[in-house]
């Protein structure tokens, strides 16, 4: 009965707390009792939990109301999404979505054709070719055609 020890020393408080609720067995309870008698920690735990035991076995019992009992054992009503896609409608729409899927996957996958950048049309807007400007004008650079 070695388990009932945690690391070696002291009684789980699962095991003390299955002995206040009388879960075990005559030699289960007879081994944590003399485990008690030697355990100031362990036994300090048992007199919580019975503790706490005791003021939970004095609160009122509760009944629930006979409406609320019947409609926990009601089966569920059928959903408005169930009900729309009721039999065949339901591979339709599943048919539906695997295609949308299949060929927004395909658009990702399949490369686009390149294309190479207009150099001229940048070169034109972007840098101005005539001599004479006044200091402050864009850069000049050269483009190697090859």
């Amino acid at each position: 009965m070695t388990g009932f020890y945690y690391a070696g020393r002291h009684v789980e408080r699962e095991i003390l707390s299955a002995l206040i609720d009388g879960e075990l067995s005559p030699s289960e309870r007879r081994f944590v009792h003399e485990h008690l008698q030697e355990c100031a920690d362990c036994r300090e735990v048992a007199d919580e939990f019975t503790h706490i035991h005791g003021m939970v076995t004095e609160l009122p019992r509760l009944v629930a109301p006979e409406s609320f009992v019947s409609d926990a054992l009601r089966p569920p009503k059928p959903s408005v999404a169930s009900k729309l896609l009721g039999g065949k409608r339901k591979f339709v729409a599943g048919g539906l979505a695997a295609g949308a899927i299949g060929i927004s996957v395909a658009g990702l996958i399949v490369p686009q054709r390149a294309t190479t950048p207009p150099v001229n049309v940048f070169f034109e807007r972007h840098v101005s070719l005539r001599s004479g400007e006044e200091s402050g004008g864009q850069v000049l650079f050269a483009v190697n055609h090859r």
